[in-house]
């Protein structure tokens, strides 16, 4: 004789539920992946270089011969940023790009975001730029905009107050 067990009402739908959750839940990712792989295969031709679209995580990297971009939260700053220039402590970057001129010289784009204020940030920059001559000054509102330039590298500094209580921080390191 078989025995046969009865499953409460709930259990049975909770199960019922994930059988039909996790196969959709699967297709979605699945879905998610392909369009990533059509926009990375649609901005591959247009760019001739190497692709890469997570949107789990919400970057794109693309790396031509001219250089290098990187979009989104988990972006990086170049390994080869030089060491000697100020980087604002605890700002997050939102956009990594680095190039090379014509003459091979290499520029170095960042835009980071920091919870403190623009005079903060002007602050730190303006205290930490021992070697640099400040070469413009520019002040509008809460915003900033500073040129500092160096025997290796001139730096280019544009800061903003964004909605939401964030600075943004537009960083410039050109080799000379």
């Amino acid at each position: 004789m078989i025995r046969t067990m009865k499953l409460p009402a709930l259990a049975l739908h909770v199960l019922l539920a994930a059988a039909v959750a996790l196969p959709t839940v699967a297709c979605k990712r699945l879905a998610e992946r392909a369009a990533e792989k059509a926009e990375e295969k649609a901005i591959q031709k247009q760019t001739g270089g190497q692709v890469s679209v997570n949107g789990q995580k919400g970057t794109m990297t693309v790396v031509t011969d001219a250089g290098e971009i990187m979009i989104g939260p988990s972006a990086t700053i170049p390994a080869d940023f030089p060491k000697e220039v100020p980087l604002y402590p605890g700002a997050k970057p939102q956009l990594a790009v680095k190039q090379a001129n014509a003459q091979g010289k290499i520029t170095w784009e960042l835009n980071l975001e920091t919870p403190d204020p623009t005079a903060k940030v002007t602050d730190y920059y303006k205290a930490n730029t021992a070697g640099y001559t400040l070469a413009t000054t520019f002040d509008m509102g809460t915003s900033a905009t500073r040129i500092y330039q160096g025997p290796k590298y001139d730096i280019t500094l544009m800061v903003g107050a964004e909605s939401g209580g964030k600075t943004s921080i537009t960083q410039s390191v050109s080799q000379k």
